[in-house]
C-alpha cells in the first residue's frame, strides 16, 4: 500500500496533482482544496497522504493534505452511495472536523448543503457513521470516551461534548481535545451554540 508520496509539485490540474518523485511523475486525484493549495506552489515540495483504490480496469491513487482528510475519506466511501468521487468533492468543500461534527449532531439540513449529496444519502451518511464516529470507531480512529463518560472539566454542554467527541474519533488525544477546545472557546466568543465551530477552531489550536 501506498501510505504517501512526497516530491516536488510537478503540475496541478483541477482534483489531481502530479507530483515528481524522481524517474517518475505521479498523478494523484485530490480534493479541490488541496489541488487549490499546491496551485499556488508550483515546483515546491509536497507530501500527500495516500490512498490506492484498485479496481478490475484501472489503479486510481488518491491524496490529501492530512491523515485525518483521508481517515475520512475512508469512511465517506464504505457509506453506500458515496463514492471516491463524491466523497473527494465533499472533502473539498468542508473540514473533516466540521463535518464529523455535522455527522455526530445529524445535521441533514447542513449535510444536504454539500455537492453531491441530497436528503437522502445524507440521511444514510448519518445513520451508518453517527455512533461510529461518536465511539472514536470510524476507519482505525481513536477511540474517545462517551459524554457518559468524559473526564471530569469537560464542557457539559451537548454542543462541547459533541465536539469532544468528534475532535477524538478524528485522532485528537483526548487531554489535548480539550485543551484546544478550552481555548477556542476562550479566543472565538459567539462559537458556544456552534458544534461545526468549535471542532474547526479546536483543530486550529492541536
Amino acid at each position: 500500500m501506498i501510505e504517501f508520496v512526497r516530491g516536488k509539485i510537478l503540475a496541478v490540474q483541477p482534483g489531481r496533482v502530479v507530483v515528481d518523485v524522481g524517474p517518475m511523475g505521479l498523478g494523484v486525484d485530490v480534493p479541490s482544496s488541496v489541488a487549490a493549495s499546491a496551485g499556488t506552489r508550483l515546483g515546491a515540495e509536497i507530501q500527500l497522504h495516500t490512498h490506492l483504490l484498485v479496481r478490475e480496469d484501472a489503479l486510481q491513487l488518491v491524496g490529501f493534505a492530512t491523515d485525518v482528510q483521508k481517515q475520512m475519506f475512508l469512511s465517506l466511501t464504505s457509506v453506500s452511495g458515496i463514492g471516491p468521487k463524491v466523497a473527494l468533492k465533499l472533502l473539498g468543500e468542508i473540514d473533516p472536523g466540521e463535518l464529523a461534527a455535522a455527522i455526530v449532531r445529524g445535521d441533514v439540513a447542513r449535510l444536504t448543503q454539500l455537492p453531491g449529496l441530497g436528503k437522502k444519502t445524507a440521511e444514510v451518511l448519518v445513520a451508518h457513521l453517527r455512533d461510529a464516529i461518536a465511539k472514536g470507531k470510524v476507519a482505525g480512529l481513536k477511540p474517545g470516551p462517551r459524554s457518559s463518560s468524559l473526564p471530569a472539566g469537560m464542557p457539559t454542554t451537548v454542543q462541547g461534548n459533541e465536539a469532544l467527541l468528534a475532535l477524538q474519533a478524528l485522532g485528537a488525544d483526548p487531554a489535548r481535545a480539550r485543551a484546544a477546545l478550552d481555548k477556542a472557546l476562550a479566543e472565538c466568543p459567539g462559537i458556544e451554540g456552534d458544534t461545526s465551530r468549535q471542532v474547526a477552531e479546536s483543530l486550529r489550536r492541536l
